[in-house]
């Protein structure tokens, strides 16, 4: 039978689940907070928001608010916190739908408050310090004083306080910003204020085996089986997400044909070419159709990408595999067979990291959950190819 879709990525919810009971063994006495920002990266959000609920995660990370909106429309009860920053125009619904939010300046804590005020709900905050990264969070030495500005405001409420490491690999700067971070915490918590929930470490943080600060972690990409290439992945990470496109055209081509944009492969024998429909816009990254960089799997076996990636298809030398089909599957992330090719692997030979990979899988590429492991089996099609 003919898949049912041009091109799909699998979603192994068994295995996300897995994932986030290794997250809590790993956390120890930690709560997890899953980070579902992005689409999950690119995984499906909902999906594994539902999954999070059912396992009893009492809050989940979203990258702003749109993304948290999208969760609470969706049926998601459980606390949700924008890591992000939020603009003006976004405050109403934040309130509306009590999404709590990350506070960023000591000006963005008195405006919420004006605002919640008007409505005369408290709004849940957590307050972000900069502690290396530069980009959101009030400097360590202003912390003091922004908690102090939500901790008498009678519209707020101070639910967390929690910062962003920079290092992704442990070492001196991470060791840094964790000092600095803890004598933070110190003087905020020795004038008084009590912080309900500490947290700052992302999945990177959480498997550096550097110790978890705080009694809640914040692990991402790490949930979908995926670490930075600095870290080695524990055996118990499995990878959630398959990506697959069905041969849609084959195509004998002579010796000496060059494929594709700019003409920049050329076929170095008589061979045949596959087309898949997927492209750099449904997420393969255009340098892997530079020669050698990029393959996928197909009757479980590698196959070189060939030609320059287009927005929407891509190529393949399939001369060296017996019995190609129309309809074949073809595998560019997960299993065939004995072979397997990882989103990290994808990362490397694009230059890039997992992260963006899995992130830039687009929204025609269909997303199909499954509840266990569902290895694509090698099944011949027998057709006719004119």
């Amino acid at each position: 039978m003919a898949p049912r879709h041009r091109a799909w990525a699998e979603i192994n919810l068994a295995a996300f689940r897995t994932n986030l009971r290794e997250a809590a063994a790993v956390a120890k006495q930690a709560k997890v907070w899953p980070v579902l920002k992005a689409n999950a990266y690119g995984h499906g959000a909902i999906a594994a928001a539902k999954i999070c609920e059912a396992e009893g995660i009492n809050r989940i990370g979203v990258g702003d608010s749109r993304e948290a909106l999208e969760l609470r429309e969706s049926g998601i009860r459980t606390p949700l916190l924008v890591l992000g920053t939020v603009i003006d125009s976004e405050l109403p619904d934040m309130l509306t739908h009590q999404i709590e939010v990350g506070v960023h300046s000591e000006l963005r804590a008195r405006e919420l408050n004006n605002l919640a005020s008007k409505t005369r709900k408290v709004l849940g905050v957590h307050l972000k310090i900069d502690t290396g990264m530069a980009r959101l969070g009030v400097r360590p030495e202003a912390a003091l004083r922004v908690a102090q500005t939500i901790h008498e405001a009678p519209y707020l409420e101070l639910r967390g306080v929690m910062t962003h490491f920079s290092a992704i690999s442990g070492g001196k700067t991470a060791a840094g910003q964790q000092a600095l971070f803890t004598s933070t915490l110190h003087e905020i918590q020795n004038s008084g204020i009590v912080i309900p929930s500490v947290h700052c470490a992302s999945s990177a943080a959480l498997y550096a085996k550097s110790g978890v600060i705080g009694n809640a972690v914040r692990p991402g990409i790490s949930l979908f089986g995926i670490l930075p290439r600095e870290h080695s992945k524990p055996p118990n990470l499995q990878a959630v997400l398959s990506l697959r496109a069905q041969v849609v055209f084959l195509k004998d081509l002579p010796s000496g044909t060059p494929v594709g944009y700019g003409g920049r492969w050329v076929s170095h024998r008589p061979t045949r070419i596959a087309t898949l429909p997927i492209g750099y816009n449904d997420g393969i990254p255009y340098r892997l159709g530079a020669e050698g960089r990029g393959n996928v799997l197909l009757r479980g076996c590698r196959c070189p990408i060939v030609g320059a990636i287009s927005m929407d298809y891509c190529t393949v030398d399939v001369g060296h595999v017996p019995g190609v089909a129309l309809s074949d599957v073809a595998t560019l992330i997960g299993r065939d067979g004995k072979e397997s090719i990882c989103a990290e692997e994808v990362a490397e030979a694009a230059g890039t990291i997992a992260y963006e990979v899995t992130c830039s899988i687009g929204a025609r590429v269909r997303r199909v959950f499954c509840e266990e492991n569902q290895p694509h089996i090698l099944n011949p099609i027998k057709k006719t190819v004119t």
